[in-house]
């Protein structure tokens, strides 16, 4: 049994019988290798008498994100062109719209991670911290003396044990 078949057995032929720009259609693409679903906008409409086309702002879900482009169909293109409303575009398109929002909160964060990083980093190069941080208190002594004062600390160390 073919799927055209059963369509046809239980739902409706929906035929648009007027369309302006303005109005939200659903469309269908045919091909020999795949069907897609988009829902669109029609722009414009263009009648030459011989040729006709029409012109939509097509939106398109696409794992977690909403691809959006303006396509020119002539009258011959294979589409199929089915009404909606607002209501079934909202239900479509509303997970994709909150994984994207979710996705610019995370890309928000760690933009603002990114340029507080710069900020500081640009502070502290340019010596604008330094002139905030202070340096450590330290002596300078030469290794001889260093070895002379660690000889005496340690033999103090000696005698205090041998007292104790």
């Amino acid at each position: 049994m073919q799927t055209k078949s059963i369509i046809q057995a239980q739902a409706n032929v929906i035929r648009i019988t007027s369309l302006r720009k303005g109005d939200v259609v659903k469309l269908v693409k045919s091909s020999s290798y795949d069907n897609e679903v988009f829902h669109a906008v029609v722009i414009d409409m263009l009648n030459g008498g011989a040729k006709a086309f029409i012109e939509m702002l097509e939106y398109k879900k696409s794992y977690g994100k909403i691809e959006a482009q303006i396509k020119l169909y002539q009258g011959t293109d294979d589409v199929s062109i089915f009404p909606t409303d607002q209501k079934e575009v909202k239900n479509y398109f509303d997970e994709a719209l909150m994984r994207l929002e979710n996705d610019i909160e995370d890309d928000r964060k760690k933009l603002q991670e990114k340029i507080d990083g710069l900020a500081k980093a640009r502070e502290f190069a340019s010596g604008e911290l330094c002139k905030k941080l202070t340096s450590p208190d330290y002596i300078e002594e030469s290794q001889t003396e260093f070895d002379k004062r660690l000889a005496e600390k340690n033999d103090q160390i000696l005698r205090l044990q041998q007292t104790n």
